[in-house]
């Protein structure tokens, strides 16, 4: 068994639950912006929204386009999916999202548990695509901060996941050693494969039974299992 003194987690769908948070975050702008009669459907809504968003996010891990453009145009991008074309109430509903969205407190099962039991045993970070000022609302509003010596995104270093310069540069600026150092994460590509050509150990968070190209050093389907790993 390995000795680990670094533990770096991924944030959004490994600690902190973006689906059930953003789910309740739009269902909010749904009321709030009487969207009823334009937008029946509820669910379609969550669903559109998840994909323009994934996509976007996409282009901006690609570098094709900024924080800024990301925030506006999912929502340009969903309203006009249901024939919505207002530039105003695309500001105030984006605006809304980003005030709302990282407030909200669910955590994945097993979360708060899993770092009390790591906390003062192991120096904890985040390593996360998303943006600093948002996801370290999300880590203060869930009430886990108090358990992350550091947090570390994209675009506060200039790359992102999967990249190996994002591990690297977060192992440097704690003096991490790679052999003591393990990424935990939900996503096989960003987390597994990332940390896999920086160098260092992966456990892989799989909750929906999604195989990794690159087999990763432990695979867990509940965050209570590092507890056995660690």
């Amino acid at each position: 068994m390995k000795t680990y003194r670094h533990i770096f987690f991924d944030l959004d769908r490994t600690l902190w639950d973006f689906e059930k948070n953003s789910a309740e975050t739009l269902l909010s702008i749904h009321e709030e912006f009487s969207l009823g009669e334009q937008i029946p459907d509820q669910d379609l809504f969550i669903v559109k929204y998840n994909y323009f968003n994934d996509h976007l996010w996409d282009e901006f891990k690609a570098g094709t386009i900024k924080k800024a453009e990301l925030r506006v145009r999912r929502f340009e991008l969903l309203l006009a999916y249901f024939d919505i074309r207002d530039e105003e109430l695309v500001s105030k509903i984006s605006r809304f999202y980003l005030n709302t969205n990282p407030l909200k407190k669910e955590l994945i099962p097993g979360a708060k548990e899993t770092l009390e039991y790591l906390h003062g045993k192991y120096e904890l970070y985040v390593i996360s695509n998303g943006f600093y000022d948002v996801q370290l609302t999300k880590l203060i509003s869930s009430g886990i901060s108090k358990y992350i010596r550091k947090t570390f995104t994209s675009d506060r270093i200039g790359i992102a996941k999967p990249k190996p310069g994002i591990y690297n540069y977060a192992l440097s600026s704690v003096n991490a050693r790679k052999a003591e150092s393990v990424m935990v994460g939900d996503d096989a590509v960003n987390d597994v494969h990332g940390a896999h050509y920086a160098k260092i150990d992966q456990v892989y968070f799989n909750r929906n039974g999604i195989p990794s190209r690159i087999p990763p050093t432990w695979e867990i389907t509940n965050l209570l299992q590092l507890k056995e790993i660690f």
